[in-house]
């Protein structure tokens, strides 16, 4: 049950917006495997004055922040590293140094879906 949240400044058109939430979706597909059913994605955008962007990156700079259950290999987060700065470089065109990415892994039973369910008892 992978949760994404791409976090970017106001005023980017719905193409786009709809284009970076597609671009993340496929890299959970290819580089997680991740059941479609599972992937919770959610686009927030945040006024110039709440979204201060570090020195060197443009205003089109992506933050994603994403928690899965702890377990995975440092490879497999790599590799969805490697996935979304691909995706988001393809379509919608965002630089490489523009994205940021930090994942957070709470144990699983700390995650609950479909009824209350622990994700430790599944």
């Amino acid at each position: 049950m992978p949760l994404a949240r791409i976090e970017i400044r106001t005023g980017k058109p719905v193409e786009y917006r709809q284009s970076l939430i597609e671009s993340v979706r496929e890299a959970f597909l290819d580089a997680l495997q991740t059941p479609e059913a599972a992937l919770w994605i959610r686009l927030c955008e945040r006024k110039e004055e709440n979204f201060l962007i570090p020195p060197g990156r443009s205003d089109d700079a992506v933050l994603i922040e994403v928690s899965l259950i702890a377990g995975r290999s440092v490879e497999k987060k790599e590799s969805l590293y490697r996935a979304i700065v691909e995706h988001l470089a393809r379509d919608p065109g965002v630089p490489p140094d523009d994205v940021c990415i930090a994942v957070y892994e709470p144990p699983a039973e700390n995650w609950a879906e479909r009824g209350g369910v622990s994700a430790a008892r599944r």
